[in-house]
């Protein structure tokens, strides 16, 4: 009862899961407990898929959120500027927006918050070679951000290289 969840296709696997605003929204009405599309995005730094794919994919789930009218987790990595420039053609919509997993810099963060974005930290934010991140997410105000595990991945320091699990949020 007090787990709920989202759908989408992360841009890993545009290529393969090409996937249109009708199906999303087809999908995410199986169960009155998916509250949020994503995790959708970018990723320009593994390349999994092609940039046209996922940018394609990246604007139907936009498109089955305004229609749904639930928020958006937003996966962005080595795509600052392509990730701001979509969203901002939804700028005066009701979009609401989740960075998942933030790690960008202040001047992104700045621009994502004028469009009114919620900013996650993870366990990266502990590590020491973190220092940029920790000093973006001082300017972030708190009623902004949210706290995740992304589990199994990202570990806070001390449990870094372990398998991650909600328990270690306290870190």
């Amino acid at each position: 009862e007090i787990i709920f969840g989202t759908i989408g296709i992360h841009p890993h696997e545009a290529d393969k899961n090409k996937i249109s605003k009708s199906k999303i929204i087809e999908n995410s009405k199986f169960s009155k407990k998916i509250i949020g599309i994503g995790e959708t995005g970018l990723d320009f730094f593994y390349n999994n898929s092609v940039k046209k794919n996922q940018i394609k994919s990246f604007e139907n789930h936009i498109n089955a959120c305004l229609e749904l009218k639930i928020p958006l987790i937003v996966h962005s990595r080595n795509a600052e500027m392509d990730t701001f420039n979509i969203l901002n053609n939804y700028k005066n919509s009701e979009l609401k927006i989740l960075m998942h997993c933030f790690t960008g810099s202040l001047e992104f963060a700045k621009k994502l918050m004028d469009l009114n974005c919620y900013f996650s930290a993870s366990g990266i934010i502990t590590f020491k070679n973190s220092s940029d991140l920790r000093n973006t997410f001082k300017f972030i105000p708190n009623d902004k951000i949210i706290i995740e595990t992304d589990s199994p991945f990202l570990a806070p320091m001390p449990m870094r290289g372990k398998k991650n699990e909600p328990s270690f949020i306290k870190y």
